[in-house]
């Protein structure tokens, strides 16, 4: 199951994660919705997936229902906006309610794709709008993938920690989250954080891929010279 984290606690950056979440309202609003979340998600299956919501109810009632329901599957396959409702959709949890919205892919194949969701009433009413105004939605929901990008890679200017690079340097030899813990004398629970902020923090899809950023930018060494045995740089 994927992580999915909001971008202000990633980012340190609220205003601007909070703009964004006035440009998916009123992109709601102008097309006669009332609410609307934006997810990025990495290329890693079940890895990190960022949010962002029009309001903080918003992000109560819908980040998680749609994140766990099978239109995310659609729209990491659709190029153009599509309506969707609860009747056609399968949660990972039953709605309460009837739940009708637009489904606003952004395929990203160097990124990660993203996808804005926009929640309203009547599933008539969305689907003359994705008819009437599929590619302004399009554009729009490129804009908002743009600008939640710019706030992902603000949040990863903060460097690895120590005990990030050491949990990074024992999956790359191989071992298991359970072997790394016990290695550090941590649960292992703490070594998956670990590992997750990491990749966060160095944009990496993989641990294969977090290896060679982290090597690429000085973080690993060699040691001995010539060794194959990997050292994070003090």
């Amino acid at each position: 199951m994927a992580v999915i984290l909001p971008f202000e606690r990633r980012s340190g950056l609220p205003e601007e994660e909070a703009a964004i979440g006035v440009s998916l309202l009123k992109l709601a609003d102008s097309y006669g919705l009332y609410s609307g979340v934006y997810l990025h998600f990495g290329h890693a299956r079940g890895g990190v997936v960022r949010s962002i919501a029009s309001t903080p109810i918003a992000r109560r009632q819908y980040v998680d229902l749609i994140a766990g329901s099978t239109l995310v599957m659609q729209a990491l396959v659709a190029h153009r906006p599509f309506a969707w409702s609860s009747s056609e959709v399968r949660f990972s949890r039953r709605p309460e309610t009837e739940h009708v919205g637009i489904a606003v892919p952004v395929q990203d194949h160097v990124n990660g794709p993203g996808l804005v969701a926009l929640i309203g009433t009547g599933i008539d009413a969305a689907r003359r709008v994705v008819s009437e105004h599929g590619p302004s939605l399009s554009w729009a929901a490129t804009d908002v993938h743009v600008a939640a990008l710019g706030a992902i890679r603000a949040g990863r200017s903060a460097a690895p920690t120590s005990r990030e690079m050491e949990c990074l340097r024992l999956a790359a030899e191989g071992m298991t989250v359970v072997a790394t813990a016990r290695e550090l004398n941590i649960a292992g629970r703490t070594v998956e954080f670990h590992l997750r902020n990491i990749f966060d923090k160095l944009g990496a899809t993989s641990k294969v891929n977090a290896v060679a950023i982290a090597a690429s930018r000085g973080l690993f060494r060699c040691d001995p010279p010539g060794g194959d045995r990997l050292e994070p740089v003090a």
